[in-house]
């Protein structure tokens, strides 16, 4: 095989293994043969032999072994007995416990980096609140604005557009910016992109016989697109 063909070849090895191999308890030299398995597993699920796991590392046999006993221990690979074709006894790997438990790292992580977002996402909304009102946020003002996000479950993407739209009327009051969004619920608005259509539909004048201008909605006294 020439070097053109190694450089084209695929190197098919999940990136989420190598990125969260040590949280499976395995160590690198460990992963090396956890990936030989892997690869094993593509064409048979027989136990491959300690040689041909052997070959390529600088390992002893005893060492692969010892790393196929820890792999069982940690619940990331199973050796069954059964008859093969020809009628003999011989060892089948069962991987599923591997596939099991990094699936589960990988959600949990996903939980993680969710919340770690959504933290980040919920300070800078409330600096970009305390800078467009100019001053610290009530005890009030706070609670205010987590129930819009935990009880009312408004986008953090919408409450900055209602806080844009306030801002754009220069009428900033928390009671301001709740009418905007009650009203925006009762028009379905869950995104930034509803928020903005809604707005506009509002805003545009209407043809008639005439061209009337039709003043922007005033959120606060119960203005809606429709009318009501």
């Amino acid at each position: 095989m020439n070097a053109y063909q190694l450089k084209t070849r695929p190197v098919v090895i999940r990136k989420e293994l190598l990125y969260h191999y040590n949280e499976l308890g395995i160590n690198e030299t460990e992963l090396v043969i956890l990936i030989k398995l892997l690869h094993a597993g593509e064409t048979s699920n027989k136990q491959p032999s300690i040689e041909s796991l052997q070959q390529g590392t600088t390992l002893e046999a005893r060492q692969i072994t010892a790393i196929i006993q820890n792999l069982i221990q940690r619940d990331l690979l199973n050796l069954n007995v059964r008859k093969d074709e020809e009628g003999k006894f011989t060892e089948y790997m069962d991987l599923d416990p591997f596939y099991d438990k990094l699936s589960s790292i990988l959600t949990q992580s996903d939980i993680t980096q969710k919340t770690k977002q959504n933290e980040l996402d919920f300070n800078q909304l409330f600096q970009n609140v305390e800078q467009t009102f100019g001053r610290p946020l009530s005890p009030f003002e706070m609670e205010t604005l987590n129930q819009w996000i935990d009880v009312d479950q408004h986008d953090l993407d919408v409450i900055q557009a209602a806080l844009d739209e306030a801002s754009s009327q220069n009428k900033l009051s928390f009671k301001y910016l709740d009418r905007i969004l009650l009203n925006w619920k009762k028009n379905n608005v869950k995104t930034i992109e509803d928020s903005k259509k809604i707005t506009q539909q509002f805003n545009q004048p209407k043809m008639k016989h005439t061209v009337e201008n039709i003043p922007k909605v005033d959120w606060l006294n119960g203005g809606s697109p429709d009318g009501k």
